[in-house]
């Protein structure tokens, strides 16, 4: 397998294999803010961040699964430094 640095800005970093992404977010920044997607499951595997799916907002603590449906709204907003796994 082979891991490769697609993305790096202000925001953070993020990885790409073939079967999954893996992502580097800092403190306060955030992730999504669309409704754009295809059916995703993410793994949060540090820190703590604040989801969002459709109009209903929890903060999720590592380790911990999200799941979010095709097209739906979401947005992650990291309340510490992240990091987690989408496949």
């Amino acid at each position: 397998m082979t891991i490769e640095l697609f993305k790096e800005n202000q925001k953070g970093k993020c990885y790409t294999t073939d079967d999954f992404k893996i992502y580097y977010r800092n403190k306060d920044t955030v992730s999504g803010d669309n409704s754009e997607n295809v059916e995703e499951v993410i793994y949060l595997i540090t820190g703590k961040a604040e989801v969002t799916l459709k109009d209903s907002t929890r903060t999720v603590e590592s380790p911990a699964e999200i799941n979010i449906p095709a097209k739906t709204y979401h947005k992650i907003k990291a309340l510490t430094d992240i990091a987690f796994l989408i496949f």
